[in-house]
């Protein structure tokens, strides 16, 4: 009979492994555990591909001085002590704030509304025990709860005539306002997400933009203030014809 105790870990513990931050022996334990638990090992897969995305789109920047203007701005916006720092680089990734390393983008996204499309795609597509807060299944709740939340009517745009069917949405943090996430799958797993912001400095609609980074491809446009980003891993042609059917749906 054994009697040694059943290892017991939690979320932060199988962060900390994929982040190589256990002890020998707590890693050993982790790794035990690991092993007799596919679930857990999964999870692990799923953490190990976000942070390569995570990589890909900022390892080669972050040691890049912050320019002027970004200092600029957090200065005259106040410092927050208060906010917890994990929700803070959430912030600063989705909304844009580290958005001066997408050097592939920079010249034809100023605002960032790609980079930011990108990086929602490249963090949230991998996942597959929580790619979205709210379900499809919850959509009438997820469309009131993101349109409570973002202070402005969103409906959510139906793909399946391009094969793709709802998987749910988030919440995001904009650069100064809350975003809006909603993912979609085909038949083949493959995802596709759009990306909403609408702290946008106020401007005409303007025509779609189509930028590449590694793997992941958007297409952009915006409305008034508003900022919308198709993105996934698929080429323009494939990307196009889902922007102008959320263009549509949404009458922008």
């Amino acid at each position: 009979m054994n009697d040694k105790p059943e290892t017991v870990l939690s979320e932060d513990d199988l962060h900390a492994y994929v982040d190589g931050q256990l002890d020998e022996e707590r890693r050993a334990e982790v790794e035990a555990y690991l092993a007799a638990n596919p679930q857990a090992a999964a999870e692990v897969a799923d953490y190990r591909r976000i942070n390569a995305a995570l990589g890909e789109a900022f390892d080669g920047v972050m040691d890049e001085p912050i320019p002027a203007s970004h200092v600029a701005a957090v200065k005259a916006r106040g410092w927050r002590p208060a906010l917890p720092m994990a929700a803070a680089l959430v912030g600063l990734l989705m909304g844009g704030g580290i958005g001066w390393g997408a050097h592939g983008f920079a010249e034809r996204d100023p605002t960032n509304l790609i980079a930011a499309s990108s990086a929602a795609y490249d963090v949230f597509s991998v996942e597959k025990r929580h790619p979205v807060e709210v379900a499809a299944t919850e959509s009438d709740h997820l469309q009131k709860w993101l349109s409570n939340r973002m202070g402005m009517p969103l409906s959510i745009p139906r793909l399946n005539d391009l094969g793709f069917s709802l998987v749910g949405g988030r919440l995001l943090v904009g650069e100064n306002a809350p975003a809006a996430l909603l993912m979609y799958e085909n038949g083949e797993g493959r995802r596709m997400v759009l990306y909403v912001r609408n702290d946008l400095p106020p401007a005409r609609a303007n025509d779609f933009a189509y930028a590449r980074s590694n793997e992941t491809g958007v297409v952009a446009w915006s409305h008034g203030n508003v900022g919308f980003g198709v993105a996934g891993g698929f080429s323009e042609k494939e990307l196009v014809p889902a922007a102008h059917l959320v263009r549509a749906q949404l009458s922008l």
